[in-house]
């Protein structure tokens, strides 16, 4: 059902589910850190400078701190993006295009509904 299907008889768009602050904000910001700067750091810092050496490109370590500093600042943007992701009004405007995070229920025995 598209925003549009979901209009009101008076013509007002249906309003999104209440959205609590994030649980576990700094959690979530290291585990994004630890997703990306691997593979970052793995492909900027090691294979990439392989893979110029194998071109037959000095390596030099101007080039290298460079790739470094590429990788830090990738991961650095993507955990600052998730922190900013976490604000409930942010998060709050993600539940409106489908991209929000709603805390699972603290009942155990309450399940969520399987698609």
């Amino acid at each position: 059902m598209t925003p549009a299907d979901e209009r009101t008889s008076t013509g007002s768009e249906a309003q999104p589910p209440s959205v609590h602050a994030i649980w576990f904000t700094t959690q979530r910001v290291l585990r994004t850190i630890v997703a990306v700067g691997i593979p970052v750091f793995l492909s900027f810092a090691l294979v990439l400078p392989l893979v110029i050496e194998a071109l037959g490109l000095p390596v030099s370590s101007a080039l290298y701190g460079w790739l470094v500093g590429f990788a830090a600042t990738t991961t650095a943007v993507a955990g600052a993006i998730t922190r900013v992701m976490a604000v409930p009004a942010v998060n709050s405007w993600l539940m409106r295009i489908g991209l929000g995070s709603v805390p699972r229920p603290t009942d155990r025995n309450t399940r969520p509904a399987e698609h």
